[in-house]
């Protein structure tokens, strides 16, 4: 049976395009990254300092001001380093990450339409509207540190490389039983007793170990790439500091989100493999299963934007249709982004659980009966 599963998993991880396809992938997040460093810029105390060095002296700065997020502390950041903008010719940062902080959370910084006229148009949010923007970040439950790129892996990683790496394992998985019909060795293997039984089993094995193999070595490098470049200051603040808006189930701190958004990809990236799998078995050639994989990888967000918004299954059945969809891997994986109540979260895990078993079954079921 090892022998088995060491083979399919040699047989998945041989194929080139999945691998050209992870490299152009992680060679952009690298430059992506490389050109963050680059462009980054910070001015203290009317010095500006660039790329790595810009970073340090961020980061020791914010230090000073590392714990709870208090009114006080806006006021030394707007006393002592004033407001945030860009230079509207040289795009260079005026300011540090405390005072962008500042200036992009509590103040209309961002509703500003004319560069031309900033800094001098950036005032404070007053009464209602700032109730609304800055209470709920100045009641102390808040801690403040520095994370400038923690927002930016926020995207990178729980978008681009989730979404990415999904695509990569429909056209890695799609062959793994498509290409025992196309080759005409399923009716060898099925006359088998391991065959047509437990060496199933390990086909379906190693294509979910390879999920998990490959979406674990990515993250790892995808992290690290980020650690090595802004460290790990900043990972025991609060999720409000680079998240807007949060709302719904989330753990309490940066790094705590960002191991939850992990678990919600490989959730998502698991069940991908799962349907994969099943289409795989029903289909005579890996092409037409790359292109059904494909469809119904995407179908979720059609009915979510397009069809559910129509009612077209009346009120409460959309409804119903809606929870399975999203529950779905194009938005299992980046349930992080949707503001769910953890019981909800947890619902849709366990109809994933369902389906991706369901469909591990229909596989099975499906290529055990191969009549060719």
């Amino acid at each position: 049976m090892w022998k088995i599963f060491q083979e399919e998993f040699r047989k998945i991880a041989s194929r080139k395009i999945v691998w050209i396809g992870l490299f152009v992938l992680l060679a952009f997040v690298r430059f992506r990254i490389g050109e963050i460093q680059n462009d980054y810029s910070v001015l203290i105390d009317g010095e500006t300092f660039y790329g790595k060095e810009a970073i340090e002296k961020d980061k020791e700065l914010t230090a000073r001001y590392a714990g709870s997020l208090t009114e006080e502390k806006i006021r030394e950041f707007y006393e002592k380093y004033g407001f945030f903008y860009y230079d509207a010719d040289t795009r260079e940062r005026k300011g540090n990450f405390c005072s962008q902080f500042m200036t992009e959370h509590l103040t209309n910084f961002r509703q500003i339409e004319n560069e031309e006229t900033v800094p001098e148009s950036i005032v404070f949010f007053e009464g209602e509207e700032w109730e609304r923007n800055v209470g709920s970040l100045l009641d102390g439950t808040i801690r403040f540190d520095y994370a400038y790129g923690w927002e930016n892996l926020r995207e990178v990683y729980g978008i681009m490389i989730v979404c990415g790496l999904a695509v990569l394992f429909i056209i890695g998985l799609s062959p793994v039983f498509a290409e025992e019909y196309t080759l005409k060795t399923a009716d060898i293997l099925l006359t088998t007793q391991r065959g047509k039984k437990s060496g199933i089993w390990m086909k379906a094995a190693a294509a979910l170990c390879f999920t998990v193999s490959v979406y674990c070595a990515v993250t790892l490098y995808v992290w690290g790439v980020y650690l090595k470049i802004f460290g790990s200051q900043g990972l025991d603040a609060s999720p409000e500091i680079i998240w807007e808006g949060l709302y719904g189930y989330c753990p309490d701190s940066i790094g705590g989100f960002f191991l939850f958004q992990f678990g919600m990809g490989l959730a998502g990236l698991l069940l991908l493999a799962c349907t994969v799998l099943a289409v795989s078995a029903m289909c005579k050639n890996a092409f037409l299963s790359v292109i059904i994989s494909t469809i119904l990888f995407l179908f979720p967000a059609v009915w979510l934007n397009v069809l559910g918004p129509m009612r077209i299954l009346g009120m409460a059945m959309t409804k119903v249709v809606t929870l399975f969809m999203v529950s779905m891997p194009v938005y299992l994986s980046m349930h992080w982004g949707f503001g769910f109540q953890e019981k909800q979260v947890l619902m849709h895990l366990a109809i994933a659980v369902a389906v991706g078993a369901g469909s591990v079954a229909l596989g099975y079921r499906r290529y055990r009966g191969y009549q060719g």
